[in-house]
């Protein structure tokens, strides 16, 4: 599968595979820089992200917490407070994406089972897809451990998606779409910090992917609007994976 049969969208404006290799490089070399790794030199992208990928492989997710620990800190309690102050008031950050040679079908039962068996390959798989993906981690009840840095935040956050609980999301369901990945998302103490609601159809020759996350009004729109990004990067390579297994 090549990115060229992977059209992604952002406020209606295509969102080249060069725009995303811009935004890739300046994440991994962030990425790099929160777990206190040295950047590789005179590498390709994907050189980079290999690497990257390796190293937080070889972390046990215990040993992810331990390193971020005082970033997890500060971004709790940052979004603790932007909660409350922004009462039930929402900001949405969007992508859509069109891909060939893949149904929803299969989309939907393999993305399930990323998101909800916590087995090796799919713990390399989640954490590969997105430099700054670094805890994606579903526990025996079914709720998701997300550690990652949103947009471009500049410190990552910790939360827990449950997935079927769409209690206080804003985004509608969409009845066109067959198939959804929905639920909201979680401080450790119960706090609601925002959701998710992706929706899923078929198309004549592949599928449409309309991705959206929602975040408290307060958070800076800088970072919802580059969140639209990070979706972008990792659900191109959430469905190359995909389709080529």
């Amino acid at each position: 599968m090549k990115e060229k049969n992977i059209k992604v969208l952002i406020n209606g404006k295509r969102f080249s595979q060069q725009d995303m290799n811009v935004w890739k490089k300046s994440r991994l070399k962030k990425a790099y820089r929160t777990l206190h790794i040295k950047i590789p030199q005179n590498v390709t992208l994907s050189e980079m992200n290999r690497r990257l990928t390796k190293i937080k492989v070889q972390f046990s997710d215990d040993e992810i917490r331990r390193i971020l620990r005082k970033k997890l800190f500060l971004s709790r309690y940052v979004m603790k407070i932007a909660c409350i102050l922004s009462g039930k008031k929402w900001r949405a950050s969007r992508t859509t994406i069109l891909a060939k040679g893949i149904t929803v079908d299969k989309f939907s039962q393999m993305l399930d089972s990323l998101m909800a068996e916590a087995t090796n390959e799919n713990r390399k798989v989640n954490l590969s897809v997105y430099p700054e993906h670094y805890v994606l981690t579903p526990d025996k009840n079914g709720v998701l451990e997300v550690i990652e840095t949103t947009g471009n935040a500049p410190i990552p956050v910790q939360f827990f998606i449950t997935f079927g609980n769409e209690n206080g999301i804003i985004e509608p369901k969409n009845p066109q779409f067959k198939y959804q990945s929905a639920g909201v998302a979680k401080l450790k103490d119960g706090t609601v910090i925002g959701g998710v609601r992706h929706q899923f159809r078929n198309t004549s020759d592949g599928m449409e992917c309309r991705l959206v996350v929602e975040f408290p009004v307060l958070c800076p729109k800088t970072i919802v609007k580059a969140h639209q990004k990070h979706l972008a990067v990792e659900f191109t390579n959430w469905l190359i994976w995909i389709i080529e297994n």
